[in-house]
């Protein structure tokens, strides 16, 4: 009964966003529902191919569809679905391990469409495969105290990096990208290292509240990140960072060309393809993204030394330079801005006017003691959490309240930035 209720809200929020929403992906979860009753006959490879082609067709149209006017098509009245990449990438995988045996299709349509349609993910993800989640997803839900305090205090720690960290670190930015023409050299550096720190806080802060609500359901969904940051090159930092979508880029993508099977060479130009789809998973505006990752994990031992620390300053860097493209709405500004790092030497003046970008001492204060602390929840992760395991129940209760207090006093709410969205949400 709880897993009917979980379906019936997921649809009506979903179609909250618009009735179109719901028409694409119930085409897209029926589609695939009836198309995995037949993958065990003679006609199934046409049948798999056929349904992945129209599943990934109607993506890659809705990634392109911006570019529409570039070639006189009015695109304006086509609405892009929320939650399209992320449950098309799901469907897929699902058809491809039921093609390959590894588990049967599921029998219920109701069932199969909570695992499409399970609002929380859909919105921010993570990507999750039918194997992973199916268990928890359908098992009998019973009431655990535990569960709901673990549960709560993931969602608050998701919203103290949203609201505390990335709220803050948004201001300084809208006032950089609001001006390009001033704001060029130290100030666009500034913007790339500290978006480095927002897109980590809202992206692993909106992860963080759907597991959180998901275990307060009984759901247990995968992990998303894992301290990306303390990556020694861009190779390890994409084993960590969007896990979802990495190791389904991986399974699906790079194995299947030929992973690192067929020689050397081969190799890196199976990993410059699979990020340059990666790229496109997130818009055609970041294909040039995708690929610029793609040739450095390619070659990732130039950018090695033997110093554990100068490597995670190396690779802190370079991923920070490469976020320019999503900065900036267009790839000739994202260049012209990495640009002007080299050529703009305005770095005297950044120390001069920093007070100036909307962020007074006060709220820089609580920006540096709050990122610390994510920094070193980061590298003491295991510990803290099985240490948050082991305390009694008055002492959850109380972190809960304490992280409530904090996150109302120091919160920011909507000055300088939406907080109805997460960045990843518009992909």
């Amino acid at each position: 009964m709880i897993n009917l209720a979980i379906l019936l809200i997921s649809i009506l929020i979903y179609a909250s966003f618009g009735i179109t929403n719901l028409i694409y992906i119930l085409i897209s979860a029926i589609t695939t529902f009836f198309a995995s009753k037949h993958l065990d006959g003679k006609n199934k490879k046409l049948i798999l191919i056929l349904t992945i082609v129209v599943n990934i067709g109607i993506l890659v149209f809705m990634k392109l569809l911006p570019y529409g006017k570039n070639f006189g098509i009015d695109t304006s009245n086509i609405l892009v679905p929320i939650g399209i990449s992320y449950y098309t990438l799901q469907v897929v995988s699902y058809l491809i391990d039921v093609y390959k045996g590894k588990y049967k299709p599921q029998e219920s349509l109701i069932k199969y469409l909570m695992y499409v349609i399970y609002i929380p993910y859909l919105i921010i993800g993570p990507i999750n495969r039918y194997d992973d989640i199916s268990k928890s997803l359908y098992e009998k839900k019973k009431w655990n105290t535990n569960r709901i305090l673990h549960g709560t205090i993931r969602i608050l720690w998701g919203l103290f990096k949203k609201l505390i960290i990335a709220g803050r670190i948004s201001i300084v930015i809208s006032v950089i990208t609001g001006n390009t023409t001033e704001y060029t050299g130290a100030y666009a550096l500034l913007a790339m290292l500290l978006y480095s720190i927002q897109i980590y806080a809202d992206f692993s802060g909106g992860i963080d509240m759907v597991i959180g609500v998901s275990k307060i359901l009984g759901i247990e969904v995968k992990e998303n990140f894992n301290a990306p940051y303390l990556s020694e090159n861009l190779k390890e930092f994409w084993r960590r960072w969007h896990i979802g979508l990495s190791s389904w880029l991986k399974d699906y993508v790079y194995i299947p060309l030929g992973g690192n099977r067929k020689g050397n060479i081969r190799t890196k130009i199976n990993l410059v393809i699979t990020f340059v789809i990666s790229g496109l998973w997130h818009g055609a505006n970041y294909i040039l993204w995708g690929l610029f990752h793609g040739i450095l994990v390619a070659f990732s031992k130039f950018t090695t030394t033997k110093w554990k620390i100068l490597n995670r300053v190396i690779n802190y860097l370079i991923v920070s330079v490469l976020w320019a493209f999503f900065i900036w709405p267009t790839t000739a500004l994202a260049l012209k801005m990495i640009g002007s790092i080299f050529t703009t030497f305005n770095y005297p003046e950044l120390f001069t006017n920093f007070f100036n970008l909307n962020l007074d001492l006060g709220n820089i204060i609580v920006l540096a003691i709050s990122t610390i602390i994510l920094a070193i929840f980061d590298a003491k992760k295991d510990s803290i959490i099985q240490k948050i395991k082991n305390m009694k129940l008055e002492t959850k209760i109380l972190m809960i309240g304490s992280l409530g207090i904090i996150i109302l006093v120091f919160g920011i709410y909507g000055i300088g930035f939406n907080v109805n969205e997460f960045i990843y949400s518009k992909f």
